[in-house]
């Protein structure tokens, strides 16, 4: 279970979007993530269709619509999505629950992973790699960033769950190919920030 700054736990993804500002949310970060922002360039990755889960704030979204990309923000918080919406008219914010997607076979080139899959319980893992693998292109690539266990700056029982690199590899590797996975930080309004590991991750053709 997910806590706030206060250590109380979120049940409810819509109230609490509901009741709080974006700005000030643990996990609100504005600019692009700069993991994020390194590989598009690295990559050289200037087009295509674009999803960001869990968009929440509906920051990453906006800012790769700046960057070209045809964005999508998708978050199964209703509220989320209409506080999102009224920031940019060039980014598709919809309701959506990744575990039960509503989006189509092969919609996406790209898949952005800033929150989704450490909240989810073990149990559940299984349902959310179905739904990557099927709504994500051929060819398409999953950016994810998840805690680390290495972080210390959320006690045990507070934040989402949390993963060593192995961990990561032990549940993506037998459906998709992890083309690079690095320790890192969790780029928001915590001081110090978390650490966290990124993985860029490919379909497996």
């Amino acid at each position: 279970m997910v806590s706030d700054d206060s250590g109380k736990e979120i049940d409810d993804w819509d109230l609490y979007y509901k009741e709080n500002k974006v700005e000030e949310m643990p996990w609100y970060e504005k600019e692009l993530d700069l993991d994020l922002e390194k590989e598009i360039k690295s990559r050289n990755i200037s087009g295509g269709k674009f999803l960001d889960i869990g968009t929440g704030p509906g920051t990453q979204a906006i800012q790769l619509a700046k960057l070209g990309f045809e964005s999508t923000g998708a978050d199964i918080s209703k509220n989320a999505i209409e506080k999102a919406a009224k920031l940019a008219q060039n980014v598709n914010f919809v309701v959506d629950d990744i575990l039960e997607s509503s989006f189509a076979d092969n919609e996406f080139d790209f898949i952005l992973d800033r929150g989704c899959f450490h909240v989810f319980d073990a149990s559940l893992r299984e349902k959310y790699l179905n739904q990557i693998k099927r709504i994500l292109k051929d060819d398409g690539t999953l950016f994810l960033k998840v805690m680390s266990k290495e972080d210390t700056t959320l006690s045990e029982g507070r934040g989402p769950n949390k993963f060593s690199e192995q961990e990561v590899l032990d549940a993506f590797e037998s459906n998709f190919d992890v083309n690079s996975i690095r320790p890192t930080v969790y780029y928001c309004r915590m001081n110090p920030l978390p650490k966290a590991i990124f993985a860029v991750i490919k379909q497996k053709n």
